[in-house]
């Protein structure tokens, strides 16, 4: 007992600062057998004592349901190489609730308030020794590359997004070979990002300039859909071509400029290009 106390305090093993899972084997719901020898104190055969068992009932069952959903996060926390703490502390809740349920069942058999207040001490102290606290803080967040890598995976897949939303837009004007040549450029430049080290800071240093290439193109996507009647003319169609073409060719060339593909051969490089552009359009 006095080692699975002291766990509760090390700052290593301290389940309260996310170092260490729940049990998994703990069966929550088991903990109602526990509880129905106290509560047939309640049936006493009056309309007063049934209300009072259903209600006692209702409270332990909701203190049991915010144990389970409580462990279950904190295992996920566990599992996860990152992951936030718990917004709302349900284990801590559960045993509160669960440790207020045994005191109110202490007080219909025992007149000393100190000894029921004692009862629902313990117990709560139990639920806690049992279950642990919820994680008290962000985890894997304190390392700087996994930091990055979480930062550039979320901008990677903004871009990716973005792009997606602009090809469907694309896509109502049911114009088949804008639309081709369009997914073409786009995959360029998901190609290029994918090629990118998210443990680097290579993608945000180009983040703005992919945030200005993207919003061109919406522009000129816009304009498209804008067109009277939703028909376009050879000139229209000729223009918008020309200005996705330019605009993707000048990112890329600024893009590799900037870093991308920094401390590798060419060769490699293209080959990575190569491979994204093939992946993307067999997924498209």
């Amino acid at each position: 007992m006095r080692s699975r106390i002291q766990s509760l305090i090390d700052h290593q093993r301290n389940a309260a600062l996310g170092q260490v899972a729940p049990a998994e084997d703990v069966p929550v719901g088991f903990m109602v057998l526990a509880t129905c020898p106290l509560i047939l104190w309640l049936l006493d055969g009056t309309v007063a004592g049934f209300a009072s068992a259903i209600l006692i009932i209702a409270l332990f069952g909701v203190g049991l349901l915010c144990l389970s959903v409580g462990q279950k996060a904190h295992i996920a926390y566990d599992l996860a190489e990152v992951a936030p703490r718990p917004k709302i502390p349900f284990k801590l809740i559960g045993s509160s609730i669960v440790a207020m349920v045994v005191g109110l069942l202490a007080t219909t058999k025992i007149a000393v308030p100190a000894v029921p207040l004692v009862i629902a001490l313990s117990t709560f102290i139990l639920c806690l020794i049992s279950f642990g606290l919820d994680p008290m803080r962000d985890k894997g967040m304190d390392n700087p590359i996994t930091r990055l890598r979480i930062i550039n995976t979320h901008l990677y897949q903004e871009f990716d997004d973005r792009c997606e939303e602009l090809l469907l837009a694309l896509a109502r004007l049911h114009e088949d070979d804008l639309y081709e040549r369009t997914r073409v450029a786009v995959n360029t430049i998901m190609g290029l990002l994918g090629t990118i080290d998210v443990a680097t800071p290579t993608l945000q240093r180009i983040a703005p300039s992919v945030t200005k290439l993207i919003d061109k193109m919406q522009v000129e996507v816009n304009a498209l859909s804008e067109a009277p009647d939703g028909k376009l003319t050879p000139f229209q169609r000729r223009k918008f071509l020309i200005k996705i073409q330019t605009l993707v060719d000048t990112f890329e060339t600024r893009a590799r400029q900037r870093g991308i593909g920094e401390g590798r051969d060419n060769f490699e490089l293209q080959t990575d290009l190569l491979f994204n552009r093939m992946n993307r359009y067999h997924a498209a």
